[in-house]
């Protein structure tokens, strides 16, 4: 090009079109300087610059080839991807959405159980039935329990888990072993996570034993494989052995053909049993009637509460004496026992269940124990009207001495439902309540009362006791709650050692605690028959002049401070004109 045109506008550049080499002469160097230029911009002043936009705009073109497309792409292939969306924009309106974000939007609409974010919960049995078993079915494929356990939460439906326990066993049995024992593990898993409960086990397998005769037409095999599922249900803590031992009436509308097969399962279930319990207990002592079992534990506990030898109970259940399923009945009956006497065998109770946790009381066990005693807690008011709290106490204690799960709580209060004024509702939202109280163990350590801790407490563990007393009494400065509780404790012989700590914090603080605490002992020692007795004050007073060196180093003018406090306890007359 000459010099000029490089130095000058691009606008001529585009009124100079090259022609084909096949049109250009000799020494014409591909340029047509005698053909008349072709304007590619009519609206364009030469030599002048202009915005691309407009430029875009005002651009002719020979073909549609080289057009900008002015709307999105019609019959694009479904499902092919990339980014065309973009490019079919026409630049003038607002950008489409992205195909991902659209299907996105519109699986809002309908349940997909894979959906984390836009899951909807069933709106009747039946859906839920059927995402149950597309749950299940991939579940074979992954053999990821946290999945199931996270779209179970998802469908809040805890009601009806009962079907996922039924449609599970259905499913693998037209599977391999591996499907079965999958399912196994699965219904253990989620049992032990208080996601299913005992009786939504129960209830599953009664109906899968009513409809054997249905199962077996389509599976041969299905009455051998239900034995095996019920008797690892047995084994795993799910069912109680008496399921299999003394079966509960099946419906009596069942066909005959229905109930033999019904029968024949739960033999061949108490077969496999005997052999699948014969590590952790003698074979025979299944054959021992349930009313016997239950008999021995209530015997065993009795004598626990008079004695308090944990080991004693500790080596007859390791003896099997109680065989692994059935320990369980430990923690009902001990707690059920302990309701009908005090706080100190509540407080013993307590102690044993904290003391047997592990291979001796498994965390299953304990669990199905108070899951037991949460659906019998209605019968239970009948007898202990204070029953849901005293029940409240117990679940509260275990969560906070770490062998009851911290989820029994929320999980126990969403498979029931949370119905008001059922008593097992109630004790659950009272334990909820306790547990979200501040300094959770140190209360629940004191649940059932001082005296009920005092009782076997030792010396330095009373003199905590009193410790906190005093702390809690300078707080909220309440002398009717410290009366009644060292009332409750029940300990005239240490009385002068909570004297001590009463008038040792007073000497340490100022003028107002002295005036309280000796306001408090005057409280304390008012009246013919007194909580405290005036010799216990002034053996506290003679303990405290005894310890006058460690006074000194952190109130230098402790003596003098102490006298006046003598002067005037003898002047409220708290201690013996002698004193």
């Amino acid at each position: 090009f000459p010099r000029g045109h490089m130095g000058s506008s691009s606008s001529a550049f585009f009124e100079t079109p090259l022609l084909p080499t096949s049109a250009a002469g000799p020494g014409e160097r591909g340029l047509a300087s005698s053909a008349p230029p072709v304007p590619i911009i009519s609206t364009m002043a030469a030599n002048k610059p202009i915005p691309l936009a407009k430029f875009l705009d005002g651009a002719a073109v020979d073909g549609a080839a080289d057009s900008l497309p002015s709307a999105p792409v019609a019959g694009e292939p479904p499902g092919e991807k990339g980014t065309k969306y973009v490019m079919a924009w026409n630049g003038r309106e607002p950008l489409p959405l992205p195909p991902d974000v659209i299907k996105a939007e519109e699986n809002k609409k309908t349940f997909t159980a894979s959906n984390r974010l836009h899951t909807q919960p069933p709106a009747t049995v039946d859906e839920f039935k059927a995402k149950v078993a597309d749950m299940i079915r991939e579940y074979f494929d992954s053999a990821d329990v946290m999945e199931v356990i996270r779209q179970l939460e998802e469908l809040r439906m805890p009601r009806q888990h009962d079907q996922l326990v039924r449609r599970s066993i259905i499913l693998s049995f037209e599977r391999t072993s591996r499907e079965r024992e999958m399912v196994a593990v699965l219904i253990s898993s989620l049992h032990v996570r208080r996601i299913i409960s005992s009786s939504q086990v129960f209830d599953a397998f009664i109906t899968l034993l009513e409809s054997a005769d249905d199962l077996v037409l389509d599976c041969p095999s299905a009455d051998k494989m239900l034995a095996h599922f019920l008797a690892d249900a047995v084994l795993d803590g799910c069912l109680t052995p008496t399921f299999i031992l003394e079966p509960p009436p099946l419906n009596v509308k069942i066909s005959d053909r229905a109930r033999e097969l019904a029968e024949g399962v739960l033999r061949e279930a108490a077969d496999r049993l005997r052999e699948g319990t014969a590590v952790s207990a003698p074979s025979e002592s299944l054959s021992v009637p349930l009313a016997e079992v239950k008999r021995h534990i209530e015997s065993m506990m009795s004598e626990y509460l008079q004695a308090e030898d944990v080991g004693e109970v500790a080596r007859r259940l390791r003896e099997g004496q109680v065989h692994l399923p059935l320990r369980h009945e430990v923690v009902k009956r001990g707690v059920r026992v302990a309701m009908q006497r005090g706080p100190r065998e509540c407080e013993a109770v307590s102690r044993l269940i904290s003391a047997l946790y592990g291979n001796v009381l498994p965390a299953a066990e304990i669990a199905r124990g108070f899951e037991a005693l949460l659906e019998e807690a209605s019968d239970l008011a009948l007898d202990v009207p204070a029953a849901p709290r005293m029940l409240a106490n117990f679940i509260a204690r275990g969560v906070a001495d770490e062998v009851v799960p911290v989820s029994f709580v929320d999980q126990a209060l969403r498979t029931t439902n949370g119905e008001e004024g059922a008593a097992g509702s109630d004790a659950l939202r009272q334990a909820k309540a306790l547990l979200s109280m501040g300094h959770t163990g140190t209360r629940m350590a004191r649940i059932w009362g001082a005296r009920a801790v005092v009782a076997k407490a030792s010396v330095e563990e009373i003199k905590a006791i009193f410790q906190d007393l005093v702390d809690e009494f300078y707080v909220s400065f309440d002398h009717e709650e410290a009366q009644r509780a060292l009332a409750e404790m029940g300990v005239a012989a240490y009385h002068h050692e909570f004297v001590k700590k009463l008038l040792r914090r007073a000497v340490e603080g100022s003028d107002e605690d002295r005036t309280l605490a000796l306001g408090l002992l005057g409280q304390l020692t008012a009246g013919p028959e007194p909580l405290v007795s005036k010799d216990a004050v002034a053996l506290g007073l003679e303990r405290l002049v005894f310890n006058m060196a460690d006074l000194r180093l952190d109130t230098p003018n402790a003596d003098s401070i102490l006298e006046q406090m003598q002067k005037d306890a003898l002047r409220l007359k708290v201690v013996p004109p002698t004193a």
